[in-house]
C-alpha cells in the first residue's frame, strides 16, 4: 500500500511540474510500469545513471552507439520494448521522457540482472 501511495504522489508530480502528461498517459505509465516497479530502488537507479551517463538523460556514447541515461544500444532497447512498452519500439533512448528510461531500466534487470552493466551494474 505505501509503495503505491508513494508512487501515486510521484504521477501526481510529474503532472505538477509541466509535463505535458495526460491523465491517460498517467494511467498507462501505472498501469505498465507495476510489474517492474519494485526491480530497482530510486537510489540503485540513480547510482547506475550516475555511472552510465553522470545523470544525463540525452547521453549519448562517442560512438553513437549507447544512448539514453543507462546507455541502450537499439537492439537491446527494442527488444526489452517489445516485451514491455511496445509504442517505444524505435525510440531512440534519448528521445523518451525519463521516467520511461527508467522503466526501461527495471524491466531489462528484472529480465537480466546487472548482466548488460557489467561495469555500472556492480555499483547498484
Amino acid at each position: 500500500m505505501r509503495t503505491r501511495l508513494r508512487f501515486a504522489a510521484f504521477a501526481l508530480a510529474l503532472t505538477s511540474v509541466g509535463t505535458a502528461c495526460t491523465h491517460a498517459e498517467i494511467l498507462l505509465f501505472i498501469e505498465t510500469t507495476t510489474p517492474t516497479r519494485d526491480v530497482l530502488s530510486d537510489d540503485e537507479l540513480l547510482r547506475l545513471r550516475m555511472c552510465e551517463s553522470t545523470d544525463n538523460y540525452q547521453a549519448v556514447s562517442p560512438s553513437g552507439t549507447y544512448r539514453g541515461a543507462y546507455q541502450f544500444d537499439q537492439p537491446t532497447w527494442n527488444g526489452v520494448a517489445e516485451r514491455h512498452f511496445p509504442w517505444l519500439v524505435g525510440m531512440d533512448p534519448v528521445d523518451v521522457n525519463r521516467w520511461w528510461q527508467d522503466a526501461m531500466t527495471r524491466a531489462l534487470w528484472s529480465e537480466r540482472g546487472r548482466q548488460p552493466w557489467p561495469v555500472c551494474g556492480k555499483r547498484v
